[in-house]
């Protein structure tokens, strides 16, 4: 892997390719990051960072190296991620634990001196619009790796045993691609066996799932997320390092997304506090939307700060939508 970027990194280099050079640079820099190097990774970023901008491209385009590639670009969708901690709002317990796991993957080689390694199969479950695939998001931008998400839309096939072959083409790709790997809506993969509705094809692919997990003993990150925790087959669960419950938030967390997302636009923190009243029971996702529909209208008038008015309105439609508020 480090390789293929060195190689990279020279080539980009001797085309006068600077927008590749950096992205095969910070590719470099996740590579470090994930063996465990991190002062290493930083100081590279540092370098990346004093680098002058450019808008130099090859041949019109910029390849982001992190995206995938050949079969794999049709189950795969990957890139880095600005996402950070700060950017999140988390139950105090959830947000911990992502500190945690991420302060174990940044220290990989410091735990293997002791025989153990950094826990990575992380199982988030919750509502929908609650932040699951945003704290995949975090992780991937926090950890300076790409973010890959398989598409179950391509991963299932038509054709008999195919969908245990593509699952298996994921996990070969885990130790040369080091990222985080999202199974989003997860219970599609890992639904309980023995269910009258499904067919063997379908435990097939669990039992595959089960296996691959298992043999897999790369430095990427597995991220599974569900919205039906009570679907998936029992087994599951033992193969994962760590369960994050996403719940719906309390209006202490609805006033801080409020802030986090209007403060610079002039909403007061007594404003998000009296505005969170009205969204008690949303999701973050119906919070945040909210939020943007108010900034849009607040642009739209050639103002610079946000009223109360406009979020208060905003929530209101959010409401009346045809489609419903998720509760």
């Amino acid at each position: 892997m480090k390789a293929d970027i060195l190689k990279l990194l020279l080539q980009s280099h001797a085309d006068g390719d600077e927008s590749s050079f950096r992205k095969a640079a910070l590719q470099l820099a996740a590579a470090e990051s994930t063996a465990g190097h991190v002062r290493v990774a930083e100081e590279i970023r540092s370098i990346i960072a004093k680098m002058p901008a450019t808008s130099t491209r090859k041949h019109g385009r910029v390849v982001d190296i992190a995206a995938p590639r050949g079969d794999l670009a049709d189950i795969l969708e990957g890139g880095h991620r600005e996402e950070r901690l700060r950017d999140i709002v988390l139950r105090p317990e959830a947000e911990e634990t992502l500190k945690r796991v991420i302060s174990e993957n940044r220290s990989r080689a410091r735990l293997e001196r002791f025989g153990v390694s950094p826990r990575r199969r992380l199982l988030f479950h919750g509502a929908p619009g609650c932040g699951k695939t945003l704290a995949a998001a975090v992780l991937a931008g926090e950890m300076g790796l790409p973010l890959m998400t398989v598409r179950f839309d391509a991963l299932f096939s038509r054709f008999l045993g195919a969908t245990a072959v593509q699952l298996r083409a994921i996990f070969a790709e885990m130790p040369h691609r080091p990222g985080v790997y999202l199974f989003d809506e997860f219970d599609s993969v890992a639904k309980a066996r023995g269910d009258s509705q499904d067919v063997g094809e379908m435990n097939r692919v669990v039992t595959a799932f089960l296996q691959l997990v298992d043999a897999d003993m790369s430095g990427s990150i597995l991220v599974a997320a569900t919205n039906h925790v009570e679907l998936l087959d029992r087994a599951v669960f033992r193969r994962f390092d760590v369960i994050v419950p996403f719940d719906k938030p309390p209006r202490e967390q609805i006033t801080e997304l409020m802030k986090l997302r209007l403060s610079t636009v002039g909403l007061s923190d007594e404003a998000a506090n009296h505005l969170a009243a009205n969204a008690e029971g949303w999701s973050f996702a119906d919070v945040a939307r909210a939020c943007d529909d108010a900034v849009r209208t607040m642009a739209l008038d050639d103002r610079g700060e946000i009223s109360e008015r406009d979020v208060v309105l905003a929530l209101e439609e959010l409401k009346r939508r045809d489609v419903p508020v998720r509760r």
